[in-house]
């Protein structure tokens, strides 16, 4: 088996395949909720680099609401099966931006009727609901958000205005999924977590999480201490992505003289590896076929700019 074919192994093993005709395919000429070829959303999640290298900021951003890792601990099954809120997350930021109008939204809607029986109590006694609006909102607004810096760290920089536009475009899967108030700005983006950083919080809940994450199998097994140090590492320089504020309240820092290395090395390595061997990713291929030729070819040098592996 070939570095290319490994490499997507190893990806597919973690994330799915996200390959389905009946999603990504559709009525012809139809862009789906995010605007087709011509839209940012379609060049930033297309590159499946920066959609997995953003994984671990997204996932630890969310759970820092103390309600969302209530709701994680109380009702998901992440230990027995570590690898579902991956592919469950990488199919609904995908199928949601390339699928057809109709499927996107019955996707939407599944996860809706999904969280709808989803309720309880924290710890400290405050009741939370997966539904509640800010809640889902906060939730929603952390993958884009940690996407949109991986793509710009690991592909190139976007303009303001592309910027805006990435975020306005991913708003609307927000709204509907009922979040409220979603950010469709960058100056939306810095004021909506202004307002939302007093309510974050490190409990014995994201704790508990966050140690799960440092041992779960995303890696391959090393031998001894190693294994543990390889588990710290890749967590770690996943938290470069995040905000300086993040990194110090979940003490997922690294020290100085690695944080260059991880981000310049490892995880540019990672998301470059992943952008070039996956080519043209399934589900974009399927995607572009709803738009003939010229849209077809357009969208497909998008989502390969950059695409060699050094």
């Amino acid at each position: 088996m070939g570095l290319r074919e490994q490499t997507m192994r190893t990806v597919y093993e973690v994330s799915g395949r996200h390959d389905e005709p009946d999603l990504y395919g559709g009525p012809p000429g139809d862009p789906g909720l995010c605007g087709g070829p011509t839209s940012v959303s379609w060049e930033v999640n297309g590159d499946l680099g920066a959609v997995a290298t953003a994984g671990v900021a997204a996932i630890v951003l969310e759970i820092l609401h103390p309600s969302v890792v209530a709701g994680v601990q109380d009702h998901s099954n992440y230990r027995r099966d570590p690898f579902r809120r991956a592919r469950t997350t990488m199919g609904y930021v995908l199928g949601t931006t390339f699928g057809n109008t109709a499927a996107a939204t019955r996707l939407i809607d599944g996860v809706r009727n999904r969280h709808a029986t989803v309720s309880g109590a924290r710890p400290d006694g405050h009741a939370y609901r997966a539904l509640d609006p800010k809640l889902l909102a906060w939730v929603h607004t952390c993958i884009p958000w940690m996407v949109m810096t991986a793509f710009e760290r690991f592909n190139r920089p976007l303009t303001p205005a592309e910027r805006d536009r990435y975020l306005a475009e991913q708003a609307v899967i927000g709204r509907m999924s009922g979040a409220d108030a979603v950010p469709e700005s960058i100056a939306e983006l810095t004021e909506f977590v202004a307002e939302m950083r007093p309510k974050l919080a490190v409990t014995e809940q994201t704790r508990t999480f966050i140690d799960f994450l440092l041992t779960a199998p995303f890696l391959p097994p090393l031998p001894g201490p190693l294994d543990a140090a390889a588990h710290h590492f890749y967590v770690r320089a996943g938290m470069t992505l995040a905000p300086e504020w993040a990194r110090k309240m979940t003490g997922l820092e690294l020290p100085s003289p690695l944080h260059p290395w991880a981000t310049g090395a490892y995880l540019q390595g990672n998301a470059r590896m992943i952008r070039w061997a996956s080519e043209v990713p399934p589900h974009v291929a399927l995607a572009t076929q709803r738009f003939g030729s010229t849209a077809h070819d357009a969208a497909l040098n998008a989502v390969a700019h950059g695409n060699a592996p050094g």
